[in-house]
């Protein structure tokens, strides 16, 4: 039997409510009946209208979207990835031409010890510490798989091992 994946169908299979028919969980224990999650963009001005470079020294935040990258089209730009979170989401974007360097380093920062990446093709012992995204439109999303390591999950662009890099192009 077909399940109705409305979000009316999907709010009738609620069994312990949280609030009422707009939140609860269902017999499987997953939490049903909100349009959708939001979570924070970082890297944006308040205006929305401008990419706004972190130092080295901030890292981004492990959960969430970050807009990164460069205004100018050989212009390079680098930042410190904050340590994962297991099974946390991490996007990152880059609305300019430019390129952004996103780094993993074992450098303890105010957000603690990032970690190092692994790349989904290659073998799970072969970490990497760089991310290079190229160009407007490159991305990628990243899941934390321990408090030390990333996964690299297939963004934009072709996913390419290269030393001690992940690179997208």
């Amino acid at each position: 039997m077909a399940q109705d994946t409305s979000l009316n169908g999907l709010r009738n299979q609620i069994l312990t409510s949280i609030f009422g028919r707009r939140l609860g969980l269902d017999s499987a224990g997953f939490l049903v009946g909100p349009n959708d999650f939001r979570s924070q963009v970082e890297g944006v001005s308040s205006a929305g209208s401008t990419v706004v470079s972190t130092a080295v020294t901030t890292p981004l935040s492990n959960y969430g979207c970050s807009l990164v990258g460069s205004s100018g089209a050989s212009a390079t730009t680098a930042y410190i990835l904050s340590a994962p979170t297991p099974g946390v989401y991490k996007t990152l974007f880059v609305p300019t031409t430019g390129y952004a360097v996103v780094i993993a380093t074992t450098i303890s920062t105010g957000a603690g010890t990032a970690g190092a990446f692994i790349c989904s093709s290659g073998s799970v012992t072969s970490t990497h510490q760089t991310i290079t995204l190229s160009g407007k439109g490159a991305s990628l999303t990243l899941v934390g798989l321990t408090t030390g390591l990333w996964g690299a999950l297939l963004g934009s662009g072709q996913l390419t091992s290269v030393s001690t890099q992940i690179s997208i192009s």
